[in-house]
């Protein structure tokens, strides 16, 4: 039985643009840090868990999510500095991509659907794996939206602080703003706390805290807007969020990945087999010499990516479970 790994591409490599060894490097004028700590972290992760297959999952656009909340993102570039990380790394981007698929490990996009939905349709598809030789799943990405896919079968991971996720831990203090009941209530919660890092609003001066509170106080969303009906919640808090019912099931929608459209177009799915001679191209090419010593035939990548095989059978069709 092996594991699943699904990497969150842009978001890791996007957040090494703000680690301080990687966000100045560059090569030739090139910047480089988004690839390098990307590959690294691959390299990193596939190590921690040697017998998964890792799979690297990158985002398509989602114009659904755009189309419900125009201004989903757009604090991303708000600002000069915000753009100009951005923008290195849309340079950067298909350099990882190439660099990956040279390194042997599979990656999944979707033209119309995020990473988060890949990841969510894998997830959720995880009562099925068993027939293929699949006992799992672990999520890894510094997004902590993917803990709603949590299940005894997945957990999450993400390398930005090597912390850990599992459905247990999600009902602990562990869970940051928790404990929670469970993915309904987390979910619930966010939806009417809204989500600052998507810049997607939810009902002002109501964070998760005060969410959770009412919520279990009231007994549900139902239950705050019969308290309001009553008199029994006189609370601008819980007035609140009977006036922003609407708001709530909007951000529902965006933030439930069991809510997303199916994808109307082909998820694509690369790979080739690990190329030592075309890694040290690469690695000349970006003055990636520590790396490239990581990635000769029978170094450490090599070692790595043998521990993972015999991998997913071949009848295995990832396209099926993310369609």
């Amino acid at each position: 039985m092996v594991q699943i790994l699904a990497i969150d591409g842009n978001n890791i490599g996007y957040a090494s643009m703000y680690t301080p060894a990687l966000s100045r490097l560059s090569h030739d004028g090139q910047p480089t840090g988004g690839i390098l700590g990307l590959v690294q972290s691959v390299i990193r992760i596939a190590k921690r868990y040697p017998e998964a297959v890792p799979i690297v999952l990158w985002d398509g656009h989602a114009a659904w999510r755009k189309e419900l909340c125009p201004e989903y993102k757009e604090n991303r570039r708000d600002r000069p500095d915000k753009v100009a990380v951005a923008e290195s790394w849309k340079r950067q981007q298909p350099w990882a991509n190439l660099f990956l698929l040279q390194m042997g490990v599979l990656q999944m996009r979707a033209p119309d659907a995020e990473a988060d939905d890949l990841a969510g349709r894998l997830a959720f598809a995880h009562e099925r794996f068993a027939d293929f030789g699949i006992d799992g799943m672990t999520l890894v990405s510094g997004d902590t939206d993917w803990w709603q896919a949590l299940s005894r079968h997945v957990t999450w991971f993400t390398p930005i602080t090597d912390g850990e996720m599992t459905l247990a831990d999600l009902q602990t203090d562990k869970a940051k703003d928790g404990p929670f009941s469970g993915i309904e209530e987390y979910l619930l919660a966010k939806a009417m706390a809204g989500d600052p890092s998507d810049n997607i609003p939810g009902v002002q001066r109501v964070g998760i805290p005060t969410a959770l509170k009412l919520l279990r106080l009231h007994e549900g969303l139902d239950g705050i807007a019969a308290a309001v009906a009553s008199g029994r919640a006189k609370d601008k808090a819980s007035a609140a969020i009977v006036d922003a019912i609407d708001l709530i099931e909007r951000n529902r929608r965006i933030m439930d990945w069991r809510l997303a459209p199916p994808s109307a177009e082909t998820t694509g799915i690369a790979r080739l087999s690990f190329s030592p001679d075309d890694c040290r191209d690469l690695c000349a090419h970006f003055g990636f010499d520590r790396l490239a010593h990581r990635l000769e035939p029978g170094g450490e990548w090599d070692t790595l990516q043998r521990s993972f095989l015999p991998e997913v059978p071949a009848a295995f069709d990832f396209a099926e479970f993310t369609a």
